[in-house]
């Protein structure tokens, strides 16, 4: 707090004040902790910061394991594209927390600017300085960002805000609004730690976001999380006014553009309220590569839907244009080609499965060396099992966050799991910077780099070899 105030405007030492409230071995800085108070004092915060009537009752909130961030990218471009001007809050940023703040009108994005965020830190320093809420105990970093994006798009007067979700749902901060429309995505096994080892506790606590007035968009789930979502909606007495996807709208595979992207054959069930926006079928461009993103793309158009009942009107050339217009980096992203390297935030054994399927569609033959770094919560021994099916290499090494496995216990895993002389050869290289260059090194033409785990390490790879370009 002290290097905030004693260099106002500053805004590294906003950063820095901001991650500083997440003490790292501290009781604030626990799961426990987060979801035990986390949205009365987000919305606490948010209320001395001055508000946000309308963000908070015009924004759609989006949960779910995997495909979250891509589905609000998409539904955000296609209404920008429609006019309308649509604020989006996603998590985590790949290089600066400015990107955790977007705004789009048009097709064109604004992210809030350095001097902006250096002011609500500011003032978030003052609040917290004579925090008026004891029992609750201070905000985290978390709780904090949330604050700042309700409160800048009430700022900025924006049509509809598009909020991802953190972790689960029914305790995230972001969770503190009331939406006009609530998006599930897939729903996998992720922070058991948190929130329960089965799917179906997951699900309860995704389902937290479903409102006894609102309506909600479900993406393809198991059966076990769909009995899970549609019990809270009997509960709520919501249940009519959900929309699953499967119902409405399908996405497939139709081929790969050159220079990057794929098309995707739409079907829309004629009794959608889609189908009055873009017709019964459609050919679109995603330049979101991964066959999964075609489920994110479904889940999105159903949403756009779902937006029309309420007034929310995207007209086929909007959907195509925000569609082409869209960049969502570290999910499937080409970073160079010869050899070519691809960066994927995939982290959970559901996601890594589907990358390697897609690996397996776009390049069936080639080599494939996975530079593999994960976070110390997630299920390292699964995703192991899953990449030693097709990888030719397999280096471990850490992504550049406390939070990080380190490579030696990765391995360790591998070894103590896997280590009968049968899979790939696997190494331990820690810094990631080294061991995507020993992979350059080594690789032969037609070999595939797949640099995944984490998120932070796919960011860490791009923005190194766009120092190197």
């Amino acid at each position: 707090m002290a290097a905030c105030t004693q260099q106002r405007g500053s805004f590294d030492a906003a950063v820095a004040y901001l991650h500083a409230l997440d003490r790292l071995n501290a009781h604030q800085h626990t799961f426990a902790y987060a979801f035990g108070h986390g949205i009365a004092r987000a919305k606490h915060l948010l209320a001395r910061l001055g508000g946000a009537q309308r963000a908070t009752r015009r924004c759609v909130l989006v949960a779910g394991s995997k495909g979250k961030g891509s589905t609000s990218a998409m539904l955000t471009a296609m209404l920008s594209a429609a006019g309308y001007r649509v604020g989006l809050f996603t998590g985590p940023h790949l290089h600066t927390p400015l990107e955790r703040f977007a705004i789009s009108h048009g097709g064109r994005w604004e992210t809030m600017s350095e001097a902006r965020f250096a002011s609500l830190a500011e003032r978030i320093a003052a609040i917290l300085g004579c925090w008026d809420r004891p029992e609750l105990g201070l905000p985290t970093r978390f709780e904090a960002f949330t604050a700042m994006a309700y409160r800048w798009f009430e700022e900025q007067g924006v049509d509809l805000a598009i909020m991802e979700i953190g972790i689960g749902g029914r305790q995230d901060a972001v969770n503190l609004a009331e939406p006009v429309l609530s998006v599930i995505t897939n729903i996998s096994l992720e922070h058991t730690q948190i929130l329960g080892g089965t799917i179906a506790e997951i699900a309860w606590a995704k389902a937290g976001i479903l409102r006894a007035h609102g309506s909600a968009v479900i993406a393809p789930q198991t059966d076990e999380a769909k009995r899970v979502i549609l019990a809270e909606a009997h509960r709520l007495g919501m249940a009519e006014r959900l929309y699953f996807v499967e119902d409405h709208c399908t996405a497939k595979f139709s081929r790969l553009q050159a220079g990057g992207g794929q098309w995707a054959c739409v079907r829309v069930h004629p009794s959608s309220p889609l189908v009055q926006v873009m017709g019964t079928s459609a050919e679109l461009f995603c330049p979101l590569l991964g066959h999964w993103q075609l489920e994110n793309l479904a889940t999105a158009l159903t949403a756009l839907g779902a937006l029309y009942e309420q007034g929310f009107v995207a007209y086929a050339p909007a959907i195509q244009a925000g569609l082409a217009g869209l960049r969502w980096p570290a999910r499937f992203e080409i970073l160079r080609d010869a050899p070519l390297v691809i960066a994927d935030g995939a982290h959970t054994p559901y996601a890594m499965a589907r990358l390697r399927d897609s690996l397996r569609a776009y390049f069936s033959g080639q080599p494939r060396h996975f530079v593999l770094g994960m976070l110390r919560d997630k299920d390292a021994a699964s995703i192991l099992k899953i990449i030693a099916e097709d990888a030719a290499r397999i280096t471990c090494t850490a992504p550049p966050l406390d939070r990080a496995l380190p490579a030696d216990q990765l391995l360790a895993i591998w070894q103590t799991r896997f280590g009968d002389g049968h899979g790939p050869p696997v190494m331990q290289i820690s810094d990631p910077e080294i061991a995507l260059q020993r992979a350059l090194d080594e690789a032969r033409p037609g070999d595939i780099i797949c640099v995944t785990g984490s998120i932070h390490l796919a960011a860490q790879a791009s923005r190194w070899l766009r120092a190197r370009e």
